[in-house]
């Protein structure tokens, strides 16, 4: 879904998940950003369906009335959510795009860590539940939370408890020893943080998929995610070129220098910008 706003006589077509990208982040439902991102490989998906689904499995988790320390919860959010709806992570397909859409993660009830992480943080937001997506290196699990401890959840592993031994393990086999883990890795992450986990994911399903045009898609919604990192667009402007679409590319390379005018690589965009423009100009 988009919206036209208006400007300088003109209209401008805005991506519904960009514009709610402008809000400030405790703002921003998760559930909502990932539908409607998905839209982009999806645009026949009616969101309204999947938000009651997400209310129907919440509705069906306080049914069971749990108490209110973290353990509890965790059983009642597992019951639900693994042994009555099967919400696990599909291991045979694990590089599909559709395990990063929300909307075909409730479909198919498989996922990747994060998209799986992301309905069980959505459950828990709906019951009022402390809980926090964790971006550990190399997987991504969930935390709960009450004043005495915390339940750590590993959605993609039918929803299996994890030690921090457990935790540190999963680092240094996905790195070889080579990323030490730490108290911080088990911080929250912010809604972005998560947005970007799942794009990242699509991007680099999408590149080894040499699909260029959703490529692009994505980074323009990684920029308005993160707009103070401009390797966004200076990516952009490289996949413009590789499409041949230098004007393109040219464009990308302004929104740049507008938006980060003293950026680490504004020098370089500059001489990238300029080159193109020339480039244009033989074209002619």
């Amino acid at each position: 879904m988009s919206q036209v706003v208006y400007g300088k006589g003109r209209e401008v077509t805005r991506h519904a998940f960009d514009l709610l990208m402008e809000l400030h982040s405790t703002q921003i439902r998760l559930d909502c950003a990932a539908l409607h991102l998905a839209r982009d490989a999806h645009p026949a998906l009616n969101a309204r369906r999947y938000l009651a689904l997400l209310d129907d499995l919440a509705g069906n988790v306080a049914a069971l009335r749990p108490g209110l320390d973290a353990t509890s919860r965790y059983r009642a959010l597992w019951q639900v959510l693994v042994e009555q709806y099967g919400l696990s992570g599909n291991e045979r397909d694990y590089y599909h795009p559709d395990n990063s859409y929300l909307n075909r993660v409730l479909d198919t009830r498989r996922g990747i860590p994060v998209s799986l992480s992301l309905v069980w943080l959505e459950v828990a937001r709906r019951l009022k539940w402390p809980a926090g997506g964790v971006a550990l290196p190399g997987h991504f699990v969930i935390r709960l939370d009450d004043p005495e401890r915390l339940v750590l959840v590993d959605p993609f592993h039918r929803g299996r408890t994890l030690s921090l031994a457990d935790c540190r393990s999963l680092v240094e086999q996905g790195y070889d020893g080579k990323v030490p883990f730490t108290r911080e890795c088990l911080k929250p992450v912010s809604t972005r943080n998560i947005l970007l986990r799942l794009l990242s994911n699509l991007r680099n399903i999408y590149l080894s998929l040499n699909d260029l045009p959703r490529v692009a898609e994505i980074l323009l919604r990684m920029s308005a995610v993160d707009p103070a990192n401009g390797r966004y667009l200076q990516d952009l402007a490289a996949v413009c070129c590789r499409r041949g679409d230098v004007r393109g590319a040219c464009a990308h390379l302004k929104r740049y220098l507008h938006r980060l005018p003293n950026g680490r690589d504004s020098k370089l965009v500059r001489h990238n910008l300029r080159q193109l423009q020339a480039a244009l100009l033989a074209l002619n």
